[in-house]
């Protein structure tokens, strides 16, 4: 037995009907191709990388969520945290990959293959073998045992339910099928390692195949990432501390369709200011004599991130010598600040394009909680 669907009352039925209008809209929005897309693609993707590994205690910044993206060294994480990140980025992709492949099969061995790409760099942590142990999910700042999964010899016969659950479930609503996807793997937590990782990955996987809209789009591992005490909790209500799949999963259900709905508010947010954005980067670079190819790294800056020439001349396309030049260029022009020496140098937001980050950021449409008053 497994833990089951809830019925939905009629606030979780309207609750989906947003999202599904959020995600229309987003696919609307993205019907033509547009110059800063891929950037806020690439960086949607660096959120939920990033997000995902903070619960596990895996912290990077926005730089090097984006450089793990981009297949960049980190800037300041240590070496042990970046095998981590390089983990789930490799299954993330292959995530992406499998999103509209249309011999898509969706078996043991597909989870086994992505848990062995989070954690194939430590050979130590069993990847892509089921547990042969006994398993304790322990509360470190409290020293307690919060949860204790289903004895191991139980594993293999609960993933094979577990694989065969996710398509007879197919009449339910998308979202509700990926969280409950999500809720039973990481409750038979059959991995030595990485448990919350796949089932948050395998999560992302099944919102993916709906495509309703790009899978960057669609995953909520950026907000679980904002508010991980509230994620555990929810967990932790649900689960009762060890296997129970009797109990009610509807606290987990609403906990998940909140996040999507919130989720999708924030990104609609940032295609409005994508947009808004790059046509006043555009407008800045005319009046600068600035070439347009630097436009995208004044976007990137514009954001928060930090620039490597070596990044530039990815995102320009173009070779050392020009990347130099055109950096040095938007210093001239006081919309980059340059920091540190030859190999190590970067470039960040000067005043005015922080001064535009805060006037567009404060144009943004508040986001809500769709089960308040």
């Amino acid at each position: 037995m497994l833990f089951q669907l809830p019925p939905l009352d009629d606030r979780d039925r309207q609750v989906i009907e947003e999202i599904d209008r959020f995600r229309v809209d987003m696919r609307f929005s993205l019907r033509e191709p547009k110059r800063w897309d891929g950037q806020l693609r690439r960086n949607l993707l660096a959120k939920a990388i990033q997000g995902s590994n903070s619960i596990e205690g895996y912290d990077i910044s926005d730089d090097d969520a984006v450089a793990a993206v981009d297949e960049e060294e980190p800037l300041t994480a240590s070496e042990a945290t970046w095998a981590e990140i390089q983990g789930y980025r490799s299954a993330m992709s292959y995530v992406l990959q499998l999103a509209d492949d249309p011999d898509f099969t969706l078996d043991q061995s597909l989870i086994k293959s992505l848990q062995y790409m989070m954690l194939g760099h430590d050979l130590s942590k069993s990847p892509g073998r089921y547990r042969q142990k006994s398993i304790y999910v322990v509360d470190e700042a409290r020293d307690i045992v919060v949860y204790e999964g289903p004895d191991h010899a139980q594993v293999p016969g609960l993933m094979s339910e577990f694989v065969a659950s996710l398509d007879r479930d197919e009449a339910a609503p998308g979202y509700v099928r990926a969280a409950l996807a999500h809720l039973n793997l990481v409750m038979i937590h059959p991995f030595r390692d990485g448990n919350g990782r796949m089932a948050r990955c395998l999560q992302t996987l099944i919102l993916a195949r709906d495509k309703i809209v790009a899978p960057q789009f669609s995953s909520i591992e950026e907000f679980l990432g904002h508010n991980t005490p509230a994620y555990y909790a929810v967990l932790a209500e649900v689960g009762a501390g060890s296997w129970n799949p009797g109990n009610d999963t509807t606290p987990w259900v609403k906990f998940i369709l909140k996040a999507h709905h919130i989720q999708a508010q924030t990104v609609v947010n940032r295609l409005n200011e994508a947009a808004t954005l790059w046509s006043e980067l555009d407008e800045i670079a005319a009046r600068g004599g600035l070439p347009q190819r630097c436009v995208p790294a004044l976007f990137d800056a514009v954001t928060g991130l930090r620039l490597r020439r070596s990044g530039y001349m990815k995102l320009a396309s173009v070779e050392d010598r020009t990347a130099t030049r055109d950096l040095q260029a938007m210093v001239d022009a006081d919309l980059l600040v340059a920091r540190g020496e030859r190999r190590a140098r970067t470039y960040s937001a000067a005043e005015a394009l922080r001064l535009l980050r805060n006037q567009v950021k404060a144009m943004r449409r508040r986001v809500i909680d769709p089960y308040e008053n």
